[in-house]
């Protein structure tokens, strides 16, 4: 994957360890903070769906769902289950996640013959892609801390062993 310098880079903190991402050399601890080399990495390029799915907990139902309401603007559980032939209750979950996530818009409707129903219209394109950037970042903020519990856990899991066995369970999802 090659950047290009009109795009996103990333960049580290000789003091303190910290990242940045940004088009622009940050700060940080006083000074302006190194761009880190990237040219040679073992990870893939992500794929949209991958990112959805990995950052956002999106399935392919629930993407085909939030494309199904940016193209088609208002539209009730009902209406778009019967348009993708989807049950209403999964549709009605992947909505209420998408509203969570701040890709559409839930809105109540007095029915003139009674009652309510919830109506889903698609955020603008700027307001999706910043709420999903703010949510990604809040991501990477996570998935940094857990690489930083593996380190600690991993050099308290050498301190604690006694037996030449490998201790892999101090790495296991509680």
């Amino acid at each position: 994957m090659t950047i290009s310098a009109d795009e996103l880079r990333l960049f580290e903190c000789a003091a303190c360890g910290g990242v940045g991402i940004g088009r622009n050399r940050p700060t940080c601890c006083g000074g302006p903070m190194a761009a880190a080399e990237t040219a040679e990495t073992a990870v893939s390029e992500p794929s949209l769906e991958t990112l959805l799915r990995t950052v956002f907990d999106m399935s392919g139902t629930e993407l085909d769902v939030c494309l199904c309401v940016m193209e088609g603007g208002e539209l009730t559980v009902a209406a778009l289950a019967e348009q993708i032939g989807y049950d209403r209750s999964v549709v009605a979950r992947h909505l209420n996640h998408l509203a969570d996530l701040g890709v559409v818009e839930k809105r109540r409707r007095i029915r003139p013959e009674g009652g309510h129903v919830y109506v889903y219209t698609p955020q603008p394109p700027e307001t999706v892609r910043e709420r999903l950037r703010g949510e990604f970042l809040s991501w990477v903020l996570l998935a940094t801390a857990q690489l930083g519990d593996l380190q600690r856990e991993k050099v308290e899991a050498i301190a604690d062993a006694e037996t030449d066995e490998r201790q892999w369970t101090v790495f296991q999802e509680q």
